[in-house]
């Protein structure tokens, strides 16, 4: 078979115009690619409509194609003599369309014309889907990411917080870190780093995360928290190692304790401007299994701070990292301001994620706390509502008294039946006003509506209707019960 000079120009055109179209990089820069291949060639306008707009457009005779989309159409279609319409389809489904018009001053587009339209549409078709199909993935990771980016600490009494978290190119990695409220006005202080980058260090890490959350709630001892988040990531990721390093600061006591696995020492700076790095027990990273964790604990003064972080923040090339953490500790010496730290290490241009977590210790204040112990006799509610009532008047919360004995009796009178060993009552005014009562018994109680004619049970329903908050957690020796009531503004206003 022999080809004339027409026909081979016509083929020649087609296969580099597909070409070029193929090798699009986007949906947008081959709807571009397409239409100058059709202009002037095949017509005088061209456009890509795409997802209900158009993509890219070419006229060079006045006259802008309307939009034409027709899903039951497979080929191009001649909507009259000068205007013709291709269906774009990939894999069966319809993902757009192109429309050529030619001046009138032209001849009409012919059959062949519109084999060429369709040829021209099939490359870019296939890019438009799979670009489209590459975005909905992107979209799909970057919400993922954004679900699981560690946001701001709440705002805590007995502590003020610092922090930044900056992941890698905009993307969330493999470090996190988490303030986490616990009973008596104690705080949970995390930073982690799952080695690795991207998406898989990311979604271990929103795993390790919520199961350290999860811990924290149940109140485990910080070296039984790592335990516990040791066992479980051998179970989500094999062959997967994390540092982590979680504290609990108790503001009442002024005390810190410290357990690390793996992680880079934390930092004290003292009140007096002197910074020290810690040794927690050395301990491997989260994911070897069998290990035991060990911690220590540090007297927490009013004023002093403690400065938590990941590698990203001090690891440099070329430096050894423990010359980059005594520099750190250097900075940190004199009482530099931590904000301006963090400022100086993100304006470095750092290709790591980079995640500083400081904490400056404020305490409660030892007059906002009262407590007691008292032996678990059937006067001891009747004690408590007068020791309530008291310590209330002092504080100037008069008009929260009823409600307070009322709820803190109740608690008692649980905590009376159930031991024969004395019982802890405690009262601490912080932005709330916080009762716990513990006992040597681990039994937590349960919370139900009592029945018209029940005789018991009505005690916790009492303080789950008229507590802002409530909860109970076992501890050493037995368990605590407590609730929380808001200080109402006035009276906050006029104790500060």
């Amino acid at each position: 078979m022999s080809w004339d000079g027409e026909t081979l120009d016509l083929l020649g055109y087609l296969s580099e115009a597909a070409q070029a179209i193929g090798d699009s990089p986007s949906p947008e820069e081959a709807a571009r690619v397409l239409c100058e291949a059709a202009v002037p060639r095949l017509a005088d306008a061209a456009a890509v409509y795409v997802d209900g707009g158009v993509r890219h457009r070419v006229d060079r005779a006045g006259r802008l194609p309307p939009r034409w989309h027709d899903d039951r159409r497979r080929g191009p279609a001649r909507l009259d003599d000068h205007l013709i319409a291709v269906p774009l389809r990939a894999y069966g489904k319809p993902v757009g369309c192109v429309v050529l018009a030619r001046d009138r001053r032209r001849p009409a587009f012919a059959d062949a014309d519109l084999l060429a339209a369709a040829q021209l549409g099939v490359p870019a078709a296939l890019t438009i889907f799979h670009g489209h199909r590459h975005r909905q993935q992107v979209e799909a990771v970057e919400i993922l990411q954004r679900g699981i980016r560690p946001g701001a600490p709440p705002v805590l009494p007995g502590l003020e917080i610092s922090f930044r978290y900056e992941p890698a190119a905009e993307r969330v990695g493999g470090d996190w870190f988490d303030v986490i409220p616990l009973p008596g006005s104690r705080v949970a202080l995390v930073v982690g780093d799952v080695m690795g980058h991207g998406l898989p260090a990311a979604a271990v890490m929103g795993q390790l995360r919520t199961a350290v959350q999860t811990l924290a709630s149940l109140d485990l001892p910080a070296e039984q928290v790592l335990h516990s988040l040791d066992e479980m990531a051998q179970r989500l990721a094999a062959q997967t190692l994390t540092t982590c390093v979680y504290c609990v600061y108790d503001p009442v006591l002024r005390r810190c304790t410290i357990a690390s696995a793996g992680h880079l020492p934390p930092v004290l700076v003292r009140p007096d401007g002197g910074a020290d790095l810690l040794s927690p027990p050395r301990c491997p990273p989260i994911g070897l299994g069998r290990t035991p964790f060990e911690t220590m604990e540090i007297a927490a003064e009013d004023g002093s701070m403690l400065v938590l972080y990941t590698d990203g923040l001090v690891e440099q090339r070329g430096q050894d990292i423990g010359q980059s953490v005594e520099t750190l500790r250097r900075r940190l010496a004199g009482g530099a301001h931590v904000e301006d730290l963090c400022d100086d290490a993100l304006s470095s241009g750092r290709s790591d994620d980079v995640t500083l977590l400081a904490i400056r210790f404020r305490g409660i204040p030892s007059g906002h706390v009262a407590q007691w112990m008292m032996e678990p006799q059937p006067a001891t509610p009747g004690r408590v509502r007068g020791l309530v009532r008291r310590t209330l008047t002092s504080w100037g919360l008069e008009p929260m008294t009823p409600v307070a004995q009322l709820l803190a009796s109740e608690l008692v009178t649980n905590a009376v039946r159930q031991t024969s060993r004395p019982i802890t009552i405690r009262l601490l005014r912080t932005d709330a006003l916080l009762c716990e009562v513990s006992d040597d018994d681990h039994r937590l109680p349960i919370l139900r509506e009592p029945g018209v004619l029940d005789e018991d049970g009505r005690g916790m329903y009492l303080v789950s209707q008229l507590a802002e908050r409530w909860g109970t957690s076992r501890v050493a020796g037995g368990k605590t019960v407590w609730f929380s009531m808001p200080i109402p503004a006035g009276l906050a206003a006029a104790r500060s």
